[in-house]
């Protein structure tokens, strides 16, 4: 059976593609990975054990591909920036990190059931061990793909669940893990950028901050109605390897600015939320690029995805009946953004995506490329919360 050397990597730097080997064991981590190549030697034993998910416990992103004899496992990420898709065929399994190449192996269509879910629920756990197209798998997060002789299979290597820890328990921990992966991520370059705009960015920003300059930047368009320049002055003033540049808003800075042009966007997998802040994100990084070299720039992108739940969950609690646990982590919500309880509590009972659109309603400021019939704002506008124009027809 094939191992690891018949597989591939295409636009990985070289630092981010090693591998060790003793005989029938081998071992290759590709991307940013925090382990030295001595340590990646003495894994193999790991994987003689096949002991799976302590591979996984490094620090930085990254995907694993093991080999012990006629096994080989490949292991993705929890956070889903490392996917593993595969697909069988009568001479083997064929597996990518991209399902769209196992689709082009014979032109395999879009599963436009599996489309729709990803739209309506944006979780790609929903989908279960689906891709967005037919006839080619998704390895669910948690599980990881074995490759035998007799064929091809998934198990899961990290618990389904966790004992319950206190938060002065979990925060050195979580602490512990940010400060070494961006440790990682810093490691072997040169200059250093930031967001810093909410507390997931600004977090990072800090962290790199402890090891030299950080040029941060926060696009302060007065059209959105958030307080993440505020807080940025507040913070750069305080930590001074932060240099602080503003990115004003103009007509093209936008959501869903340039998407006239899909040809300008990259090909992805499946839709990505972020397409529609593009050109904002293009503007930041100018910025960037006009007062440094090219570098590590940190974002907070999807924090909140990989370190809470999102607040539909509190949905799942009155439908438990659990009404005094909901009305209680509705609060907390609140509290920690600074806002009313209100829109957390009555959010649940009514689904946004169940809500009606008012016609010939004012759009937010965030809307500016929207037509302005339809648009309705169901609370504060903020880049992480764009609003969808009305269906038509």
């Amino acid at each position: 059976m094939p191992g690891i050397a018949a597989a591939w990597a295409v636009g990985r730097p070289a630092g981010q593609v090693r591998s060790a080997r003793s005989g029938p064991l081998a071992l290759a981590v590709i991307g940013d990975c925090g382990v030295d190549d001595e340590q990646l030697h003495q894994a193999l034993t790991t994987v003689r054990a096949r002991d799976w998910n302590a591979l996984t416990r490094w620090p930085g992103s990254y995907l694993t591909i093991a080999c012990s004899g006629e096994s080989l496992a490949v292991i993705g990420d929890l956070a889903g920036q490392h996917p593993v898709y595969w697909r069988p065929e009568p001479t083997g399994t064929w597996w990518s990190t991209s399902a769209s190449a196992l689709a082009a192996l014979d032109g395999a269509p879009f599963d436009p059931t599996a489309l729709a879910a990803h739209l309506a629920l944006a979780q790609p756990d929903v989908l279960g061990g689906r891709s967005l197209f037919r006839a080619v798998s998704r390895v669910p997060t948690g599980q990881l793909l074995v490759l035998t002789p007799s064929g091809a299979s998934t198990i899961r290597y990290e618990p389904v669940s966790y004992q319950p820890m206190s938060l002065s328990d979990a925060a050195p921990q979580v602490r512990a893990a940010l400060s070494e992966a961006v440790d990682t991520r810093l490691d072997g370059t040169g200059a250093a950028s930031a967001d810093l705009a909410g507390l997931d960015s600004t977090t990072l920003a800090c962290l790199a901050a402890r090891r030299g300059p950080v040029t941060a930047v926060t696009f302060a368009d007065s059209r959105l109605r958030d307080d993440d320049l505020v807080y940025a002055v507040r913070t750069a003033a305080a930590v001074p390897e932060l240099t602080h540049h503003t990115v004003p808003g103009g007509d093209e800075t936008v959501y869903y600015s340039g998407l006239d042009d899909l040809s300008s966007l990259p090909l992805t997998d499946a839709p990505n939320a972020y397409a529609v802040t593009a050109a904002i994100k293009r503007a930041v990084l100018a910025t960037v690029a006009e007062h440094q070299a090219v570098g590590v720039h940190f974002t907070g992108a999807a924090g909140d995805a990989v370190l809470s739940a999102p607040s539909s969950y509190l949905a799942d609690l009155l439908r438990d009946r659990q009404y005094r646990r909901a009305l209680t982590h509705a609060h907390a919500h609140a509290r920690l953004r600074h806002v009313s309880p209100g829109p957390y509590c009555g959010a649940p009972a009514r689904p946004r995506a169940w809500a009606s659109p008012t016609p010939g309603a004012t759009p937010p400021p965030n809307c500016a490329a929207l037509p302005a019939s339809g648009c309705r704002r169901q609370s504060v506008p903020s880049p992480g919360r764009p609003c969808w124009p009305p269906p038509t027809g």
